[in-house]
Parts: C-alpha cells; sequence; structure tokens
C-alpha cells in the first residue's frame, strides 16, 4: 500500500484538496480526508501539485522510432509514452494489405497483456475502408470498398481484437458491412470521408457514433452542382450523441476551433488524441507513416510530420503531456475538462471506463502526478511506477 498527498485530486465529481489518494497494489483503494490517511505505509508527495488519472489515447500509431505496424517492439511504444502520461493505448494501424494487417493481428495477441506500463485496449482499424479523396497521407493502393469477402475475413481473423474502425460511411457495401461489424462489438467511427451531413446523419443510425480526427480529412459546407450541402463537421455538432476526437499537438488544429469544440460539445463528446507516429519521443527528421515502405516516408519539419512534397501533415509527433499543457496553457481550458477529455472520455468511448479513466475507488491505479507547472513528475501504470 501507499498514499499519495499533498496535491489537488481530480476527480470526475469534483476537485479535491488536503485528501490523499490510497494505492493497494494495483487499484485505487480509496480517497480519504489527510487526517484519516493509513499509517505504516509508503508516502508520495505531490509536492503541491496535481494528481490526475493516466491518459487514454485511443488514437496512437507508435512512438520511439516505432510503429505499430512494423508488428514488433510494442512494448517500447508502451513505455516512451508511459512515460509521458498515458496509462492506456488503443493502437491505431493505416490502410495496408490483408497479409500485413493479419500478421499485425497475429502479433498483437502475442503483446497484449504483458506490457507493464501503458495496457493495450484493442486494435484502431484506421483503413482501409477509407474515400480515395480524403485519404490524407494514406497509401491509396490499400483503400478498399468493404465487400463482404473481406469483412468476414477481417472478423475471422480480428474480430476478438478490433476495438474500432475508422471509415468512410457514404464507401458502397457500407452499410451491410456495419451491421456485421457492429454485431461483433466493433465501434465504428467516421473518418477519412467525402460524406455529407445527410450521409452523417444516416450513418450514425447505422453505428456510425465517433468521428475520428475531427476537422482534418473531413468534410465541411461546401458546393455540390447547384446546392450547398453541409458536411461531417455540421453532423458532429448537431448529433447530441456523436463523439469527437481533437489532435491536440497544437499544429493540426487551431486554438479556435478545440476551444470551439469544447465550448459545443463539452469535454463529455470531445476527445484529444495524440495521432502520435513512429516519430514521437525522438529527435528524428525523416521518418515513415506505417510500415518502412518507401512510399510511407515523411519528414519532420515545424513540429509534425508531414509528406514529403509538404501537400499534407501526415500524424503528429506530440506526446500526451505536451497535448495537456497546449490545452490548458495554449488554449485556456480548464484542467478538470482537459483530464476528462483524455481520460474518462476516451475510456469510455474504448469501452475501459469501469477499469481506466478516472481517480475511482476499484479502478486501475492509473495515476499522473504534476507539479503546478503541469509537468509530469510521476506516472503509475496499474500500481506500477513507471521509470
Amino acid at each position: 500500500m501507499l498514499i499519495i498527498k499533498n496535491g489537488t485530486i481530480i476527480t470526475p465529481q469534483e476537485t479535491l484538496r488536503n485528501m490523499v489518494l490510497v494505492i493497494g497494489r494495483d487499484k485505487i483503494q480509496d480517497i480519504l480526508p489527510e487526517t484519516k490517511a493509513p499509517q505504516n505505509t509508503e508516502i508520495i508527495d505531490a509536492g503541491g501539485g496535481y494528481i490526475l488519472p493516466g491518459f487514454v489515447d485511443i488514437h496512437l500509431h507508435g512512438g520511439a522510432g516505432y510503429d505499430f505496424m512494423d508488428a514488433e517492439h510494442f512494448s517500447e511504444i508502451a513505455d516512451i509514452h508511459a512515460k509521458h502520461g498515458t496509462t492506456a493505448i488503443v493502437p491505431t494501424t493505416v490502410s495496408c494489405n490483408e497479409r500485413e494487417l493479419f500478421h499485425l493481428f497475429h502479433i498483437y495477441r502475442q503483446a497484449a497483456g504483458k506490457s507493464r506500463t501503458a495496457e493495450f485496449l484493442g486494435l484502431h482499424l484506421e483503413g482501409p475502408f477509407i474515400s480515395r479523396e480524403m485519404k490524407g497521407a494514406q497509401n491509396e493502393n490499400c483503400i478498399r470498398y468493404p465487400d463482404s469477402r473481406l469483412i468476414d475475413k477481417l472478423l475471422d481473423e480480428g474480430g476478438d481484437i478490433i476495438n474500432r474502425c475508422t471509415a468512410a460511411p457514404e464507401l458502397p457495401g457500407m452499410e451491410a458491412a456495419a451491421k456485421k461489424l457492429t454485431a461483433h462489438g466493433i465501434k465504428l467511427a467516421a473518418g477519412h470521408s467525402n460524406a455529407t451531413c445527410e450521409q452523417m446523419i444516416q450513418a450514425y443510425d447505422m453505428g456510425f457514433t465517433h468521428i475520428t480526427h475531427l476537422y482534418c480529412s473531413a468534410t465541411g459546407v461546401r458546393k455540390i452542382g447547384q446546392k450547398v450541402h453541409a458536411g461531417m463537421i455540421q453532423a458532429a455538432f448537431l448529433l447530441d450523441g456523436m463523439t469527437v476526437e481533437l489532435i491536440g499537438d497544437g499544429k493540426h488544429i487551431p486554438r479556435e476551433l478545440m476551444q470551439m469544440t469544447v465550448k459545443l460539445k463539452g469535454a463529455d463528446k470531445t476527445i484529444l488524441v495524440t495521432d502520435a507516429m513512429r516519430a514521437a519521443g525522438t529527435g528524428a527528421r525523416e521518418s515513415y507513416l506505417g510500415a518502412k515502405h518507401p512510399d510511407n516516408r515523411v519528414i519532420i519539419e515545424g513540429g509534425v510530420a508531414k509528406l514529403p512534397d509538404r501537400s499534407s501533415f501526415a500524424g503528429s509527433i506530440a506526446t500526451a503531456d505536451k497535448m495537456f499543457q497546449n490545452a490548458v496553457i495554449n488554449n485556456g481550458i480548464p484542467i478538470e475538462q482537459v483530464s476528462r477529455m483524455m481520460s474518462l472520455t476516451p475510456a469510455k468511448v474504448a469501452g475501459a471506463e469501469s477499469r481506466k479513466g478516472s481517480l475511482e475507488q476499484g479502478k486501475d491505479a492509473d495515476i499522473i502526478i504534476m507539479d503546478q507547472e503541469m509537468k509530469i513528475k510521476t506516472v503509475f501504470a496499474r500500481g506500477n511506477r513507471v521509470e
């Protein structure tokens, strides 16, 4: 047992002072007044800083020079991001061929449950069922329509480990595919899509309840023929139940869009993600998005990954602690809201809120201690101190 004291504890319900957080092995045992703290236990002094739940990143491709598409080095990616406060990850793929994807499924099964730092919560498939017009940095040669044969094979090979699938809901065959995917408990997210607002409203009824990196590879107001159509962005605000994610690195979207989204959607429907690729946590100037293929080469410039021709961003190199600081310090969003957007709300979307995302009795001891300048001092992942 150990106690964390002398810090402001951020919980879903309130901000607590003059309280202690009690950890029993890998779980949060209690939150008590300082006067009732157990005696003869190890004590960690938060130094007047903040005590927060570990970050849950539901859109993360890699870090430390590695990518999940390498189908190896899962633990190294978990370790580097855990040092920056991320204690749960949904590893994210990019569009690739079937052989690569199914091999990744095999490696994921071997890696799941073995990390002593950030825990893996299932896979996020970002492609291959996306729009060519809105592909961003994804490899166009690997983009596919969701035909019945491929969906069945996908479910046979990975139905038990896929947490979420980002797809373009307007694609031919997507309605039938959505029925099969949701029947297996796989969550659907709209992303890299050319959908209109009308199509997004229909997609919501099909099970698309989340939007991947809102404002990036997402449609807005546009003219089609003689008519003006609203797009995915407008649907995000019309559909109250829709959750959205924002890449919070301070590069992909301006502060005004983050502030507006949080104001209109609220912290319960807005998630901050890193969308970090393999260069995160390194000083690399060149890298790859996805597997190390020549077609996947990107450059690192101005604190963000870009395609070599600079026509598009190609993922972020952010770590979660920097994203947290950007949201609070540069965007002026209250720390309690940012904590929720980076912990409890993503845990809910990942289906892990019973164990993750908040400092509550019985949940995993995933804990961050920050100083008053919001720099990380200590991280615990399921009760283990991250070194």
